[in-house]
């Protein structure tokens, strides 16, 4: 019985530890960092239910200014619009730096 929880808890942690490789991988795409970061997390006060358009504005190869609008995770579903800026980390993935509401 211990070694059938010490696997399960072996299984747990590898299928962890890959996931977030996979995510960090897929992090190098500029959408889908932002798509990402809008429509995931528990505690993101940014959360959105759909983005719907992003337009890229301005990007350096190392920064990146991207406009985003989409429907609000709230009952109303209401249309709201962020810009954000992004940067670019040594391993070449984007990470969002700061989010402006407009």
């Amino acid at each position: 019985m211990k070694k059938f929880i010490c696997l399960i808890i072996f299984i747990l942690f590898a299928s962890i530890i890959i996931l977030q490789q996979f995510n960090l991988n897929k992090s190098k795409d500029i959408n889908y960092a932002v798509e990402q970061y809008f429509t995931t997390g528990i505690f993101n006060k940014y959360k959105m239910y759909d983005v719907s358009n992003k337009t890229l504005y301005f990007s350096n190869g190392v920064d990146a200014f991207v406009k985003v609008n989409g429907l609000s995770n709230g009952k109303s579903h209401r249309s709201i619009n962020y810009e954000v800026f992004l940067e670019k980390n040594k391993k070449g993935i984007w990470k969002v730096y700061k989010v402006y509401p407009y």
